[in-house]
This record gives C-alpha cells, structure tokens and sequence, in this order.
C-alpha cells in the first residue's frame, strides 16, 4: 500500500520512464530531428536531405547533392555537435553519411 505523504510522480516522469521501458526515446529523438532539420542545418542542407535515420545513437543520412554529401561528410564531426547542441543532450554519437 502506498504512503500516502509520498508525492505522485509528474506526468513528464511517469512518460519518461514509458519512453525508456518500451523503447520509444530513440524513435522520439529521430522525430524531433527529422522536425528541427531545416533548424539545425539551415533550408539548403535540409531541402538536398533525402532521408535521416537513427538507430543505437547513430544518426544515417542521405543527400541527393553529390558534392553537399561529400561536404556533409567532411563536416560530420561539427554535424553531430550541431544536432546535439540543439536537443542539450546527446541524441547521436556517431553520423553516416551516405
């Protein structure tokens, strides 16, 4: 039985804590990337971005630019600063750029 002088957990809590349990946090994340990308890249990356992916903190993308992707692919270091700097935590830790 539960104390009643314990506190109920906050909602953001409790979804916290779904989000782990069933696996959702990283399905999330790949939303809220896939959202913010014009934001974290700016319109020019975002409109040549033909796919963002993240599986086990690695975040996959594809370009249709041939020259943007080798761009991208040289940048990746300063990408992956940029995308977890956005969220304040670290969302990816490696990119893919193919």
């Amino acid at each position: 039985m539960r104390n009643p002088k314990d506190k109920d957990p906050s909602i953001a809590s409790v979804l916290q804590s779904m989000y782990k349990r069933y696996r959702l946090d990283v399905k999330a994340s790949e939303i809220n990337i896939k959202k913010d990308w014009e934001s974290i890249v700016g319109p020019l990356i975002a409109k040549h971005t033909v796919q963002i992916e993240l599986k086990s903190k690695t975040l996959y993308l594809k370009f249709d630019n041939p020259p943007l992707k080798n761009e991208m692919f040289l940048q990746r270091d300063l990408l992956l600063a940029k995308v977890n700097e956005h969220f304040g935590l670290v969302v990816a830790e490696k990119i893919f750029v193919g």
